[in-house]
């Protein structure tokens, strides 16, 4: 990686954006199928598809539950954009969004008519990090993991020739816990969040390696 710079995103500008609170962390890049049928995110939708940019903020429920409000939530979050959307004869909609940047949640608003936040992006220092080291034990996890259930691991895992979308595109890969990937999706920097990574994925496979042993 080049050190010293800044992520792409480095605005400290605070703005309005809806947000859909989540039981999953969402990283750049990623790319996240939604069903949606509650009443206040069909409102959501039908704003969103009237405008240019069609963005809102994916943010982690830290406790509760999706459905109905009433939840805790992580102050780290996700912007996403729209990519594709089907509006169905009931009033539900298919989306396909995609992660774009990190946000910080400066303060949550009224939740009418659906959940909204004043947000500003979050920088990450690059700092530098062994990418390759990473996929490496990425890979070993995910053979282990494949392996079990008989089916094979491609070879080409179509990463990103960019390292910060590359950290991102592994982050997302790895099958680590709900908590794990928000803590990587928080750490301010690309050296903490491979040294993150790449614990989780040590610990998966010690426990991957003991239960082969019991097997």
């Amino acid at each position: 990686m080049h050190s010293p710079r800044l992520d792409d995103v480095t605005s400290d500008s605070n703005t309005e954006m809806p947000m859909f609170p989540l039981g999953s962390t969402v990283f750049p890049g990623q790319v996240v199928p939604l069903h949606i049928f509650e009443e206040r995110y069909r409102q959501l939708m039908a704003d969103l598809t009237q405008r240019d940019t069609p963005e809102f903020g994916i943010v982690l429920i830290e406790r509760g539950h999706e459905v109905g409000g009433g939840d805790a939530r992580a102050t780290v979050a996700t912007r996403v954009e729209v990519a594709q959307f089907e509006r169905y004869d009931d009033g539900r909609w298919g989306v396909i969004a995609v992660g774009r940047d990190r946000l910080d949640v400066v303060e949550w608003l009224d939740d009418a008519p659906y959940p909204r936040a004043i947000v500003r992006s979050r920088a990450r220092v690059d700092d530098g990090g062994a990418l390759d080291d990473l996929e490496t034990a990425l890979r070993a996890v995910l053979t282990e993991a494949v392996r079990r259930s008989g089916g094979e691991i491609p070879e080409d895992l179509a990463l990103s020739n960019d390292p910060h979308e590359r950290l991102d595109q592994l982050a997302a890969l790895a099958p680590t816990t709900t908590f794990d990937r928000q803590r990587v999706l928080e750490a301010e920097s690309t050296s903490a969040q491979i040294r993150l990574l790449t614990e989780q994925l040590e610990d998966l496979k010690v426990i991957l390696d003991a239960t082969a042993e019991d097997t």
